[in-house]
């Protein structure tokens, strides 16, 4: 249930975080991660990120809405790597990172804290070990803190780019260019609460996608991309401003392929490296899995033996 909060800023300068922190008994993890899912308005208008400043007769406007917890269930694990404090997974699609309103069924989160007991104390309340997150329908690899100083090194390293993260995907139409680089902000879209987007944002934050062409099929290019920030959708809103949305993906203009079996938007997060703490590298890597393996044998691909 939605609980509403209206506050008017007695301070001459502030973050917004901190002011809702300092003036409730909420904590300021939970009140960025709202502000991030777009739960909190300034003078009417949403704000999304927890560093905005707010001032003096500002008012605050905040829909508290009640978080579903992890609870500790058996959901099988695809292990990669789990050594020095460090566990890569291979997600499966259709399980989502965290449990939250409006999402059904069981969490990674809820499969953390059944294999570690403990893992709800590494990281900020409410992220037991996870430093970044797949959409519930994408499937790959991912990095998981079972210390925290693990977390705060993966926190670090991701901040500071230097995480290197391979996704595959198949997007429609044909790409005209073999290798491209996509740098064109995205934020929270102004219309629908669902989605980022590369337009008519609440607040633009620089995002950089690269890409290679692996096949160009009909109507449609196989492709690597390479993240170089790690914005939600960030993917799908680049692929969708260009006129080539990933297939499968309906939420941004992509077809749902019945014929072929996608039940889902075509993204895998196939590789990903990081380096230790003691300076060296874990790489891991996860295959093509079974649904969209079948997609590219329809497709007739040549290069799906090889990806």
């Amino acid at each position: 249930m939605a609980k509403p909060i209206h506050l008017k800023v007695t301070t001459l300068k502030i973050r917004l975080d901190k002011y809702i922190a300092d003036n409730t008994e909420i904590s300021r993890s939970r009140i960025q991660r709202d502000i991030e899912a777009g739960h909190v308005k300034v003078n009417g208008e949403g704000v999304d990120s927890a560093k905005h400043v707010v001032r003096s007769d500002d008012t605050i406007d905040y829909t508290i809405v009640e978080e579903k917890k992890a609870v500790s269930k058996v959901i099988a694990l695809k292990t990669l790597y789990n050594n020095h404090g460090l566990l890569i997974i291979d997600k499966p699609a259709g399980l989502a990172v965290h449990p939250g309103a409006g999402l059904k069924g069981d969490s990674l989160a809820d499969a953390l804290l059944y294999y570690f007991k403990d893992i709800y104390l590494v990281g900020e309340e409410g992220r037991s070990g996870i430093v970044h997150r797949l959409d519930k329908d994408t499937s790959g690899v991912m990095l998981i803190a079972l210390t925290q100083p693990m977390y705060e090194h993966l926190k670090d390293a991701f901040a500071e780019r230097k995480i290197k993260k391979d996704y595959i995907a198949l997007v429609r139409g044909i790409l005209k260019d073999n290798h491209g680089v996509i740098d064109s902000p995205i934020g929270k879209s102004k219309t629908d609460f669902r989605k980022y987007t590369a337009k008519n944002m609440l607040v633009a934050k620089q995002s950089l996608t690269e890409y290679w062409v692996i096949e160009r099929l009909d109507d449609c290019t196989l492709i690597r991309v390479r993240l170089h920030t790690g914005r939600t959708h960030q993917i799908r809103v680049h692929f969708s401003s260009l006129g080539h949305p990933l297939m499968g993906d309906t939420l941004y203009g992509g077809k749902l392929v019945k014929l072929l079996g996608l039940t889902r938007q075509f993204l895998h997060a196939r590789a990903i490296e990081v380096q230790l703490p003691d300076s060296t590298w874990v790489e891991a890597d996860s295959p093509i899995p079974d649904d969209l393996r079948a997609v590219l044998h329809h497709l007739n691909s040549k290069k799906v033996d090889s990806i």
